[in-house]
């Protein structure tokens, strides 16, 4: 599986950290476990997908694996060599295009071929960097944005609560607790379900109570 692939499926850009690949792969492992998609038999893929793409990128972050390596990793499956045979029918030789122009349809690229499951990953993307340069007013601009257009998108929801949980923080390094408090109970409300995130909320909430 190329790199590429495994920061799609996750829902991240190149530049990801462990910690948002981490928690990227809690929230989609959590979407797609077989034990809670027992009428989707789709989800048991999907979820293997997930757990293959973490395991890829934990390795490169972690420096088990080079980058350079990573893109061949459990991707390249050398065709057997073919037996030397006498000249086959011309039928056989169609029947055998035939089927190489089915497996070229298969492998059509589903977010090339969605506009708006593009234009959601690419704004994604865009609101990580921003995150990530600490442009936090720019970001949560974005990322409210996007909610409208949005509303119920998962991985929408999650960076939206990132967001404001993020400026949270910062507002409380700058000593603004009564903003920080807006802003953490905005993630907290946001994206109720996480409970990874309500965890960290609360503990920075607890913080502000105590200073």
């Amino acid at each position: 599986m190329q790199q590429s692939e495994c920061y799609r499926l996750l829902g991240l850009s190149r530049g990801a950290s462990l910690e948002d690949i981490k928690l990227s792969y809690r929230r989609l492992a959590r979407k797609y476990h077989p034990d809670v998609n027992q009428d989707d038999p789709a989800a048991a893929d999907k979820f293997r997908l997930v757990q293959q793409a973490y395991q890829i990128l934990k390795d490169v972050q972690l420096g088990i694996i080079p980058p350079q390596a990573a893109n061949f990793s459990q991707s390249y499956h050398p065709e057997p060599q073919p037996t030397r045979t006498p000249p086959t029918p011309k039928v056989k030789v169609e029947v055998k295009s035939e089927v190489r122009s089915k497996d070229v349809r298969q492998k059509v690229d589903p977010i090339a071929s969605d506009p708006e499951l593009r234009l959601k990953l690419d704004t994604l993307r865009r609101l990580q960097d921003l995150l990530k340069q600490r442009k936090y007013i720019v970001a949560i601009a974005i990322a409210e944005g996007m909610r409208g257009k949005f509303p119920q998108s998962p991985e929408v929801i999650h960076w939206q609560a990132v967001t404001y949980h993020r400026w949270g923080n910062e507002l409380i390094l700058k000593k603004k607790y009564k903003e920080a408090e807006v802003f953490l109970n905005k993630a907290l409300n946001t994206d109720p379900s996480n409970r990874e995130l309500a965890f960290e909320v609360k503990r920075d909430l607890d913080r502000i109570a105590a200073l």
